[in-house]
């Protein structure tokens, strides 16, 4: 995900109406010069969910949920009522997708796996698309496969194995033996010491019993090695860990069998010292041979796709990632590997994050015609000779001559069917684009893909078909009439928080990643972003801000300290020193009394103002657990009548505080799912009434929090991060991390 501060379009007069619709903020803009150099695989928004999902480790846990999920089913009663939630959007906005597939002589019959939405399917290359996963144990993907003897066979690979530990990893494997119509957990990562995040999964095209899945993991202690190279000749009941590379943890990011020589297998490896690089077996995985000559020196490699020619498979390609996230070569084989040359020249100097987006693939008829993809797609039909950038993911996409050459940035997936030469299908951050000229040209085909990503929601008071929110690399995205295929993006980046005017749609704000704040008032867009300095802009990924109920000019936004606005944005004041050294996760200003403000932090602090936000409290958060504060509410009759939201697991998650946060009550008492709870909702007219979301689904009170019911019902099996009820239309709308949202009307 390219980052950069952003630039504002200019807007053209229209009557009130029309700006809304019109209305437009910067999109992200590619920064200038080389890239620069990383120390860590992880994106930076990954700190931000660690903070909620796993820490103090880095890997959420995935069982602990599934676990948490199945009790809670078992054992909480339903809330009464006969509706179910309805998909209200966006489809015409794509999410984060990490494989494809294709039937072998259907090219246009696809499956494709969502990083957080499971696993979706086109009979008709990506013009329509229908979901096959809904409450399976997780919806994060990381790979797919067909058994080349049985095309009604698929294989899924949980967990997502891009190197950011920003998303849950995965329950192990499942299978399909209708062509995906239903999926059974075929072997379970727990009872069979597997990986949780599977990026790679390949059937052995004479033996399909000989099943190959390579896998990546982000933490170690306390659990068994559970990265590396499996293999499975009993058609996936049974599995053993190889270990050539190493008995100590090390990561496999493809495996690939040769397409006509039985018994010839390749792996890329990333391991310490001198084991990464490509390992080639011709004896069917009964040993295994390191692959050196022309090479870089193997400490030097660090993620790395392979892709083998189809029309002639002693040409293969190799894409490699060097120490600090940028491309080590472009490798090529024209002798099954026994030797290479890297193609890459200076062409790829500017590519970045490659151990989050790696993919290569090479044209089924013409050896030489190579596509590989980082955060945009390059292509060769001279073998590697050169090189041009066929894809730019910042192209003005309202310009005919540049939004041919569009595609959403970072790419994780390509595709070139063997019976349809020339098409490929691109799995990115912003769904599926798709070229049929082998790669010069780009059309996105992601409407009715609903994988969206959301980190928030809000919905217009005075109007409850306005709604939305901000998603991973897809922007602050509204649709302005209810529509679910109308969301139009009106900022870009990774879109942060945004709250609407209660009396005003046409007045909102919107976030993007570090503190970029933007203000929307009758069409026109301005940066309000308050003057933090840049170690407190970049310590913070996502920027809480709540508007005054009462004071629509008056605005406060979290960063280390607390920051607010009297003049709608146009000054702002520093209204409180850092406060815990953490960013700050959560702010509320009373509706029953807007001098009441208060905050909380990732730290897992709670910091009150009585003043409106000249003066603060010390931390008032007391027997809370210390996790992430990742909602503050309070009753909307009662300005000191709060509720919390904590995050992570190991402890109660909703707590109620009777004297604005001086003494606490726990009001989840072990009820709810111990699971992150990130959100809070209270009806104005029954404020005795609570709704609360969190990783394992929506659950209800009506004395308080005194009892609970489960209010999950149809909801897919994705973490529900936020959650607004409406007062006019008496709706519940939720926002999830991988399916959109949904709507419920009580």
């Amino acid at each position: 995900m390219a980052k950069s501060r952003k630039q504002p379009k200019a807007q053209r007069r229209r009557t009130a109406a029309q700006q809304v619709e019109a209305v437009a903020g910067p999109k992200k803009k590619r920064r200038s010069g080389p890239r620069l150099a990383r120390k860590t695989t992880h994106k930076r928004r990954s700190a931000w969910f660690r903070s909620r999902v796993s820490w103090p480790i880095r890997e959420a846990r995935v069982h602990a949920l599934v676990r948490e999920r199945s009790r809670i089913t078992a054992t909480m009663a339903p809330q009464p009522g006969a509706a179910d939630w309805e998909p209200v959007g966006p489809t015409n906005v794509g999410g984060r997708m990490t494989c494809v597939v294709c039937a072998a002589h259907r090219p246009e019959t696809i499956w494709a796996g969502a990083a957080g939405g499971g696993v979706w399917k086109s009979d008709d290359g990506g013009a329509h698309w229908r979901a096959l996963w809904h409450r399976e144990a997780t919806l994060n993907i990381g790979s797919l496969a067909i058994d080349p003897t049985n095309p009604a066979t698929l294989y899924c690979g949980t967990g997502e194995a891009n190197l950011s530990a920003d998303s849950y990893p995965g329950v192990g494997i499942y299978r399909s033996i209708d062509g995906g119509e239903s999926w059974q957990l075929l072997a379970p990562a727990e009872a069979n010491h597997l990986p949780t995040r599977i990026g790679a999964i390949a059937v052995d095209p004479f033996d399909p019993s000989h099943i190959r899945i390579g896998g990546v993991a982000h933490d170690y202690a306390g659990t068994d090695v559970c990265d590396g190279l499996f293999v499975s000749r009993n058609g996936g009941l049974s599995w053993g860990r190889e270990t050539f590379v190493s008995t100590a943890p090390y990561r496999c990011h493809a495996v690939l069998f040769h397409p006509s020589a039985r018994g010839t297998l390749f792996a890329t490896i990333a391991a310490r010292g001198s084991r990464s690089g490509i390992w080639k077996s011709t004896n069917g995985g009964a040993s295994w041979t390191q692959l050196r000559n022309g090479l870089p020196s193997p400490d030097s490699i660090g993620r790395m796709s392979l892709a083998i020619s189809p029309s002639r498979p002693a040409v293969m390609y190799a894409l490699s990632e060097d120490k600090s996230e940028g491309v080590l070569g472009v490798f090529k084989s024209v002798n099954g590997g026994a030797s290479w040359t890297d193609t890459a020249g200076d062409h790829f100097a500017y590519e970045d994050q490659m151990s989050y987006n790696n993919t290569i693939a090479v044209h089924p008829a013409n050896p030489d015609h190579v596509l590989c993809g980082g955060v945009d797609l390059h292509r060769t039909t001279d073998g590697g000779a050169t090189w041009h950038r066929t894809t730019r993911w910042n192209a003005n996409r309202e310009d005919r001559r540049q939004v041919r050459h569009y595609a959403h940035s970072d790419h994780h997936c390509l595709l070139m069917p063997p019976a349809r030469p020339g098409l490929v299908y691109d799995m990115n951050d912003g769904g599926m684009d798709v070229s049929t000229d082998g790669g010069l040209t780009w059309t996105n085909r992601s409407n009715g893909l609903t994988t969206t990503m959301f980190y928030d929601l809000d919905v217009a008071p005075s109007d409850g078909r306005m709604f939305g929110g901000g998603a991973q690399d897809n922007g602050t995205n509204v649709t302005l009439r209810g529509a679910a295929d109308q969301f139009q993006e009106v900022n870009g980046g990774d879109g942060g928080w945004m709250v609407i005017d209660p009396r005003d749609k046409h007045h909102f704000y919107a976030t993007a990643q570090n503190m970029d704040i933007a203000r929307f008032h009758t069409g026109r867009y301005k940066d309000v972003s308050p003057p933090a300095k840049k170690a407190e802009q970049e310590a913070v990924w996502m920027a809480f801000l709540d508007m005054d109920p009462n004071d629509s000019r008056t605005v406060f936004v979290g960063g280390l300290r607390v920051w607010r606005t009297r003049s709608d944005g146009n000054r702002w004041d520093a209204a409180s020193e850092v406060l815990d050294g953490s960013p700050i996760s959560a702010v509320e200003i009373a509706q029953a009394d807007s001098s009441m403000v208060y905050v909380g932090t990732e730290n897992g602090g709670i910091f009150r103002s009585t003043d409106g936000g000249d003066n603060w409290s010390e931390d008032l958060s007391g027997p809370l657990p210390g996790f992430t504060i990742t909602r503050l509410l309070t009753s909307p009759i009662d300005a000191r009548l709060l509720y919390a939201t904590v995050a992570n697991f190991g402890a109660s998650h909703v707590f109620r505080s009777n004297d604005g946060g001086q003494t606490w009550s726990d009001i989840d008492r072990g009820r709810l799912p111990d699971v992150p709870h990130h959100a809070i909702a209270i009806p104005g007219r029954r404020p005795s009434t609570l709704y609360v979301c969190s990783d394992a689904g929506v659950f209800a009170s009506t004395d308080g929090g005194g009892n609970w019911r489960n209010l999950t019902r149809n909801l897919p099996n994705a973490p529900l991060v936020d959650l607004v009820y409406h007062e006019r239309d008496r709706t519940l709308t939720a926002a999830s991390y991988g399916r959109a949202l949904w709507r419920l009307r009580i």
